[in-house]
């Protein structure tokens, strides 16, 4: 089959169910089914075998009905870590950089210690390991599946994070100097409105009760007790979360309180610094 041909037909099924950027994915699925880059079709031309070709059309089915680009090909780039994925994980997205930039803009000491909460497939703890190598760094999850799929995905890159499965923080030890989560935070009554894809990933880590502050709420009121004196924590929030979040982290006796937006100028990460007892009391 002509390959032209072939990723014209791909592009158009796409974009005939809705799929943004109908022909990069188009491209992307191009590459998967073959094993060959586009770079390399474009220069070296040629036909898909029959296998090349059920690949294509299979991936183009599943895409076409909303799956997750990155479920198809067990593939997902992250701060420049390329990163397996299962739908045990949620799909890492660029938004989420923005947490990764934040922590490492605000902990320039070489010595670290920096716990990742809710860590799926372990994008936010490898990266800050690989950008920062000297500090210690924690991976958490509840789920197994997950705690696996992070587990392969630092094997793989040579980056030596520990792995630890808890309930938020419950199940782990000692204290911080950096407390980093991207714990569920969509609203369960907005679950009507989301993107297709949404349907694919897990659901208890997009969704949570109160508005989608449950969990971010009771990490809150537990970081304080796992903070080293002047640690910090770091959340990612939705769009309109940033100001209700700022109020809980008051109440809990956190300072230097901010919410930093992303390129949309939406709400995206919020901050804050843990009071010691001694500046309480001042």
């Amino acid at each position: 089959m002509d390959w032209r041909q072939a990723l014209k037909e791909t592009a158009l099924q796409l974009e005939g169910t809705g799929v943004p950027e109908s022909s990069r994915e188009a491209v992307y699925l191009l590459e998967w089914a073959t094993g060959r880059s586009y770079h390399d079709w474009i220069c070296q031309d040629g036909s898909l075998t029959e296998a090349e070709a059920l690949r294509l059309q299979e991936g183009g089915r599943r895409r076409a009905a909303r799956e997750p680009l990155a479920y198809i090909t067990g593939r997902q780039e992250f701060f420049g870590l390329d990163l397996a994925v299962t739908p045990a994980v949620l799909v890492p997205r660029p938004e989420t950089e923005h947490l990764v930039e934040a922590v490492l803009d605000s902990l320039r000491e070489s010595r670290q210690r920096v716990v990742d909460v809710g860590t799926g497939s372990g994008a936010i703890a490898l990266a800050l390991k690989s950008e920062r190598p000297s500090w210690d760094v924690v991976g958490v999850d509840w789920s197994p599946e997950a705690l696996a799929v992070a587990s392969q995905n630092a094997w793989r890159l040579s980056l030596p994070v520990t792995w630890t499965r808890s309930d938020l923080l419950d199940s782990v030890g000692g204290r911080f100097h950096a407390i980093v989560a991207n714990l569920p935070y969509i609203d369960p009554d907005w679950s009507s409105q989301a993107e297709p894809e949404l349907r694919f990933e897990p659901q208890g880590a997009l969704y949570a009760p109160d508005h989608g502050l449950a969990l971010m709420r009771r990490l809150i009121q537990e970081a304080g007790e796992r903070l080293e004196a002047e640690g910090q924590i770091f959340l990612e929030c939705g769009f309109n979360q940033g100001a209700a979040l700022s109020r809980e982290l008051d109440r809990a006796g956190f300072a230097d309180i901010r919410v930093a937006s992303d390129y949309a100028g939406h709400d995206r990460v919020v901050s804050a610094r843990w009071l010691s007892l001694a500046e309480e009391e001042g």
